[in-house]
């Protein structure tokens, strides 16, 4: 009998993902849009990929960006709070992942003062999926 190779687990991260989204509190913003920059990191528990060096067996980075600009761009959203929400538990629920995190930044907030972003940062696990019953 041969023994199990152990986990290999591995962590995706794309940073600066910009998407032209139209999200925000006030009327311009949702109607004239503006760029939301992400920046992801997702855990894979068992990075097959790892072992065989198959496209096949990789979570593709593309994908995962697809996933982002599809729901960046399909939806709208008051708050980034909601907006980071849906994207992480939609890259959850596509994807063989156990953990995300996800910053979502506005380069152009329209507040008084001078910033250069406003950033919110969120964590979802299996546990948020399976509370929201997917």
């Amino acid at each position: 009998m041969t023994a199990l190779a152990p986990a290999t687990p591995v962590t995706i991260r794309l940073d600066g993902l910009s998407v032209y989204a139209h999200h925000g509190m006030v009327v311009e913003e949702r109607t004239l849009g503006q760029r939301f920059e992400f920046d992801v990191e997702v855990d894979v528990p068992d990075c097959t990929a790892c072992r065989t060096d198959e496209v096949a067996d990789a979570v593709a980075y593309e994908a995962i960006a697809a996933v982002v600009v599809e729901v960046a761009t399909n939806f709208r959203f008051s708050l980034m709070e909601a907006l980071a929400d849906a994207v992480c538990m939609e890259l959850l629920a596509e994807f063989p992942i156990t953990r995300v995190r996800l910053s979502v930044s506005k380069t152009a907030p329209s507040i008084p003062h001078s910033v250069t972003r406003a950033t919110v940062v969120l964590e979802r696990n299996r546990e948020h999926l399976d509370a929201n019953g997917e």
